[in-house]
């Protein structure tokens, strides 16, 4: 019996060409769309990193691990840090009641990163304290920011770039802008008087709200609508 002879034939040099030819073409339109996505990614994951954050600490107060707490917020050249910390209500008692600790009279004095902290995260490890350290994402200023919350919202407090205002006027911040960093933008572009971005490329802007009753809530600035969506 005959066995009839296989036919089998292979791409030509030509097909293949053509093929990574369309492969080329259709990697260079989807590149830019996930680039996008990817730092959208980073921008969102920080913002939601600090919310939570600040969500632990604050549940610790109504849990009466402590009684006053703080986040302070670090944008180095390569980093944007957070840091919770908590003052137990035996700490903050000794404060209360001594009336020529500067805690009772200056609220700059009392968010104070340096103040008398008993537990802050990097250095207390344990859950109720966290450090959170994000090289692909920024704000809007450079240095160091604190915000504090407390059992009595009276104590709501900041001190650094978390203040604004002077004097009297002195008020505390209830906002931070979070982008992702890069080479041509080290900080967000926002102007904070007025809470909108100075510059055209916002697809990647969030900001992060909260409250003295320790609410925390994120945004993310829509060029569609030009204005803040609540995500």
């Amino acid at each position: 019996m005959q066995v009839q002879e296989k036919n089998i034939k292979g791409f030509s040099l030509l097909e293949m060409l053509v093929v990574i030819a369309i492969i080329g073409i259709v990697s260079a339109a989807a590149y830019p769309r996930f680039s996008d996505w990817r730092e959208e990614r980073q921008s969102r994951g920080a913002v939601i990193k600090i919310r939570n954050l600040m969500k632990t600490i604050n549940a610790q107060v109504q849990r009466g691990r402590y009684s006053f707490v703080q986040v302070e917020i670090i944008n180095t050249e390569n980093n944007l840090i957070a840091i919770s910390k908590g003052m137990k209500p035996g700490t903050l008692n000794n404060k209360v009641r001594d009336g020529t600790d500067a805690w009772n009279t200056d609220s700059s004095s009392r968010c104070s990163p340096t103040n008398d902290w008993d537990e802050a995260g990097g250095v207390t490890l344990i859950y109720e304290v966290q450090q959170i350290v994000m090289e692909d994402a920024t704000t809007t200023f450079e240095g160091s920011a604190a915000v504090c919350f407390g059992k009595n919202v009276r104590w709501f407090s900041g001190s650094g770039n978390f203040i604004s205002g002077a004097g009297d006027d002195t008020t505390v911040d209830e906002t931070m802008f979070i982008c992702t960093r890069s080479d041509d933008q080290p900080l967000c572009a926002v102007d904070e008087s007025s809470g909108e971005p100075n510059e055209v490329d916002t697809e990647n802007l969030f900001a992060l709200n909260w409250t003295r009753f320790g609410e925390i809530t994120m945004d993310k600035w829509s060029s569609t609508f030009e204005d803040w969506v609540e995500q």
